[in-house]
């Protein structure tokens, strides 16, 4: 191989290897000309990000609430009625119906505590900052999560509550309206707790996903915070 062929590819090859490190290096140096990001919103604008894309996952078609509605039944409680009104509620008739009026129920519900985790990202006080950007690949939800204190389960009831009221399947719609004598608040309870765990799942899959390749986002200033942080 001539001698200026090998220095050519000697070269490419220093610059592949280099890659990695000179684009955070080009990244930061991007970002030196920009207003200087805090700490506190390095983790704000983590997860809105993070929000932002587990919301749009779990209000799309599907929405990832296979998990949710395979362990949503009628409360176990309900056999103790005897008879018919048992045989009647727990029939797989009554079950699958009822599985098919979750999904959208749960949706509708995420998109009523979409505006309550919004406030609470954009309001919330960071602790400590640095700390949550260097931790590990859940470490903003966690912390948000914990400071929310289950509201976002309270946003989220009066969708599942509303499951006995205006229903246009009439054989459900007939089952739960024998409902409405029986306390099946704890129930109801249970339903949105049971989405709220699958909303931040999927917001702390989301976190980790953006944590793995925050270049992925477009957000220079982001990249930047969170490669400075770990450098720290």
């Amino acid at each position: 191989m001539p001698t200026q062929t090998m220095r050519q590819v000697r070269s490419r090859r220093a610059m592949l290897a280099a890659g990695g490190s000179g684009l955070i290096a080009l990244t930061l140096a991007a970002c030196a000309s920009l207003p200087p990001l805090s700490l506190d919103e390095a983790v704000r604008r983590l997860l809105r990000r993070s929000a932002d894309r587990a919301l749009t996952r779990l209000t799309a078609p599907g929405g990832g609430w296979d998990g949710f509605i395979a362990r949503a039944d009628l409360p176990g409680s309900l056999g103790a009625q005897g008879g018919a009104l048992a045989r009647l509620l727990t029939s797989p008739q009554v079950r699958v119906r009822l599985r098919e009026s979750l999904r959208p129920a749960a949706e509708r519900a995420v998109r009523r505590a979409a505006p309550v985790l919004a406030d609470a990202v954009r309001q919330v006080g960071i602790a400590n900052a640095r700390a949550i950007l260097r931790g590990g690949p859940h470490a903003a939800t966690a912390y948000l999560r914990g400071e929310m204190r289950g509201s976002l389960v309270q946003a989220m009831l009066p969708e599942f509550a509303d499951l006995l009221h205006g229903l246009d399947d009439p054989l459900l719609g007939s089952a739960l309206s024998i409902l409405a004598g029986v306390d099946v608040s704890g129930w109801v309870r249970e339903l949105a707790a049971r989405a709220d765990d699958v909303l931040w799942d999927a917001l702390a899959d989301a976190e980790a996903e953006i944590r793995a390749d925050p270049r992925a986002t477009g957000d220079a200033m982001l990249v930047a915070a969170l490669a400075l942080a770990a450098t720290n």
